[in-house]
C-alpha cells in the first residue's frame, strides 16, 4: 500500500489505520528514498497470511516474475483504443493486468510474456486487475511451473513461468549494482592525472 504516513529510520513497523472506521489496513514498513512522504505498507490481509509462519521463525518466500503491469479494463482499453494512431493494434477490451514491462534476465522473459500482453489467469485464477496478478505472483510456489494465460492482441495464450524467490532476486540486483560500483572505481583510479579534465 502506498500512503503518505510519516516514517521515519526508528520508527517503522507501527500500524497503519484508517482513521474513518479505526481499523488496521496494514503495516509501516518502507519509504521511497528521494521522494519525501511517499511510504509503503504491507496490507493487512498478507501480514495474516503470514504472521504465524513469522511467529515460528519459517523464513517467508515471495514469488517473483519480473513484471511492470497495469489494470485493464474494458472501459480503459475503449479509451485507448479511440486515440490510437493507424496501424497500431488494439487493446483487447477486457478484465485484466496488461504488462507494460518485461525486466531481462527474469522468469517472465524466459516464459515468453512480452509487452502489452494481457494477463488474464494465474494457474487456476482469473485476474481482472494488476492487484489480483500481483498477489497470486507474491503467493505463488518458488521454482515451481505456474500457468498464465495471456490475450496477445485477439489471441489466447497460454505460457508456463518458474517464479523465483523475490529476496533472492533483490540480493543479485545488490550485488550486481556494488560489481558495476567497483568497475567504474577501477576505472576512475586507472586515469590517474587525467582525472581533474573529465570533472
Amino acid at each position: 500500500i502506498q500512503t503518505d504516513a510519516a516514517i521515519n529510520p526508528g520508527n517503522s513497523g507501527g500500524p497503519l489505520i484508517d482513521v474513518e472506521s479505526g481499523h488496521v489496513i496494514g503495516i509501516n514498513a518502507a519509504i521511497r528514498a528521494h521522494m519525501e512522504g511517499t511510504s509503503f505498507a504491507i496490507p493487512i490481509n498478507r501480514v495474516r497470511e503470514i504472521m504465524n509462519d513469522l511467529a515460528n521463525g519459517r523464513e517467508i518466500h515471495h514469488g517473483y516474475l519480473g513484471l511492470g503491469l497495469a489494470t485493464c479494463t474494458p472501459d480503459w482499453a475503449r479509451r485507448n483504443n479511440a486515440d490510437l494512431k493507424e496501424g497500431s493494434s488494439t487493446i483487447p477490451e477486457v478484465y485484466g493486468a496488461i504488462v507494460h514491462k518485461v525486466f531481462p534476465r527474469t522468469p517472465a522473459e524466459n516464459g515468453g510474456l512480452k509487452e502489452n500482453d494481457i494477463i488474464i489467469s494465474i494457474g487456476e485464477n482469473k485476474v481482472k486487475s494488476a492487484e489480483d496478478a500481483r498477489r497470486l505472483i507474491d503467493l505463488a510456489t518458488v521454482g515451481k511451473e505456474m500457468p498464465i494465460k495471456v490475450l496477445r492482441g485477439q489471441r489466447e495464450i497460454q505460457l508456463t513461468v518458474k517464479p523465483v524467490d523475490l529476496a533472492g532476486r533483490l540480493r543479485e540486483m545488490r550485488k550486481e549494482r556494488q560489481r558495476q560500483l567497483r568497475q567504474e572505481q577501477l576505472r576512475y583510479q586507472e586515469l590517474g592525472p587525467f582525472r581533474p579534465m573529465i570533472q
